[in-house]
């Protein structure tokens, strides 16, 4: 219903920001790892979204990339795990991460997520182990700058597929400081690199 909200950040603090959209500013609940990707106040911004309806309430949720996003709807499945929860588990693990971890059996690494205690951690990976790698379309998730570069193109009006294609040929890699790797992908997207 709701796919991803693009408009301006006006506000953010630990656990959520406001965006105005076409003239409304929306509260939306974020995790720590979408927090600190967040731009700063008066920037665009992007987040993809889930519009949680709860018995007493309706909440608005929003994530830097798709895999974060699909991670949560993941754990909402999960029968008496509620959004905080899954939020706080958001905030703790990639997707790649919690699977490394349901794999091992790792209940020690899932009780340091707040709000998860030995009976949840257990359920988890009761209920995840042979769900998720049946429910997760990306197991290994991309790289954390490649994220982020997808995020900051996105911002910019960039397609996935273009930015796909920038980062293909600009040269990029790891090493590299993050405005270094918007420069090139900027340039190949401008036609400068050929």
């Amino acid at each position: 219903m709701l796919e991803f909200i693009l408009g301006t950040l006006v506000e953010k603090e630990e656990g959520w920001a406001v965006i105005e959209a076409m003239g409304l500013g929306f509260k939306v609940a974020v995790p720590l790892s979408t927090y600190y990707r967040l731009p700063s106040p008066g920037e665009k911004c992007r987040l993809w979204t889930h519009l949680h309806q709860g018995d007493r309430s309706t909440s608005l949720y929003g994530f830097a990339t798709p895999q974060e996003r699909e991670l949560f709807t993941i754990l909402l499945g999960i029968p008496r795990l509620g959004p905080k929860t899954a939020l706080a588990v958001v905030s703790h693990f990639t997707l790649g991460d919690l699977w490394k971890a349901v794999k091992k059996e790792d209940l020690e690494r899932l009780k340091k997520v707040p709000g998860i205690g030995e009976k949840t951690a257990q359920r988890l990976l009761v209920e995840l182990k042979g769900d998720l790698p049946r429910k997760a379309k990306v197991i290994t998730p991309s790289p954390p700058w490649e994220a982020t570069l997808f995020s900051a193109l996105g911002n910019l009006g960039y397609t996935r597929k273009e930015i796909r294609k920038a980062l293909e040929k600009s040269g990029i890699g790891p090493d590299m400081e993050e405005e270094e790797m918007i420069r090139r992908c900027l340039k190949v997207l401008g036609g400068h690199l050929g």
